[in-house]
């Protein structure tokens, strides 16, 4: 009885402090906690069902209203009005500590549906957030006792206060005077996307968004999976494409998902607080009737 009326004490004197970035071993030891809310980031409800990390709960991104098509732009940023209502259904409030994770390995954009999410938390100025490394995989590796199946269900709430962060979001206007406040836009996707070699199918144009550079997100990602690469490492990638890794930037994809990745590297991981997502990115910039250069 004195060891858990110690253990409570500690907890209320010393409350959780969220960092970016939490591993297997944290997770297993704060699972449960009615103050910290595990989401599945997943493609799958009955994968979800079959197994999930125990206590979590599940979204999907493109299902669930993280984003919405507008104006001939699809995935674009909702009304905040619309996520804090996807928030009061996961009973999530604004001081709890939620923790995400990416479910499978082999969906290729899982990180980068997870960072967007993570992103879109900090848009509403939820301050105690964390993406679990290495994901869903490595966490049953290692602590294959805390993997349940069936739902995990939770109360709604109605009351979470959001505090809009509008200084880590872009738009067009800040891409068209981007030299005036010296910001460097940085292309998220994949080299032959930046070039002009080849183009996402349906989509109008060939190329980039002139004067950009080209920073591709997998490379932030140890072989390419739901890891991220060390820091010391991350700083290489920005030193190998000669560009300040303290600068300011705004970055960019085909519509914000890869670039979140990057967003989520500088502004979280290399503290790096100049740093925007271009949320809307492509399908937005040519939805403003904008031309894409081809380097090759």
């Amino acid at each position: 009885m004195k060891i858990l009326l110690f253990i409570i004490i500690f907890f209320l004197i010393f409350p959780l402090k969220a960092s970016p970035i939490v591993n297997a071993v944290w997770l297993s030891q704060n699972l449960c906690r009615e103050n910290i809310k595990l989401i599945e980031v997943g493609s799958s409800y009955n994968s979800y069902l079959v197994e999930h990390i125990k206590c979590a709960q599940y979204t999907n991104f493109y299902q669930d209203g993280w984003r919405d098509n507008k104006d001939q732009v699809p995935m674009h940023l909702p009304k905040p009005e619309y996520l804090i209502n996807i928030l009061n259904k996961m009973g999530i409030s604004d001081d709890d500590y939620v923790v995400l994770y990416p479910k499978k390995k082999t969906d290729i954009y899982a990180m980068a549906e997870t960072t967007a999410i993570y992103f879109t938390f900090k848009f509403l100025g939820h301050k105690k957030i964390s993406i679990l490394d290495g994901g869903y995989p490595y966490f049953k590796k290692k602590f294959d006792l805390f993997i349940e199946e069936g739902e995990f269900t939770v109360k709604p709430i109605v009351n979470y206060k959001a505090k809009i962060n509008r200084t880590i979001l872009a738009d067009s206007n800040d891409i068209l005077e981007n030299k005036k406040y010296n910001y460097e836009l940085v292309d998220s996707r994949e080299k032959d996307f930046y070039l002009g070699i080849n183009k996402l199918k349906g989509f109008a144009q060939y190329g980039t968004i002139k004067n950009s550079i080209n920073i591709p997100s997998k490379w932030f990602l140890r072989e390419r999976g739901l890891s991220f690469n060390n820091l010391d490492l991350l700083k290489k990638i920005y030193n190998y494409s000669k560009v300040r890794s303290d600068k300011n930037f705004i970055f960019f994809c085909y519509s914000g998902l890869e670039s979140s990745i990057n967003w989520f590297v500088s502004y979280e991981l290399i503290k790096n607080k100049n740093s925007k997502l271009y949320e809307g990115s492509l399908f937005d910039w040519l939805a403003k009737d904008k031309l894409l250069y081809k380097k090759l």
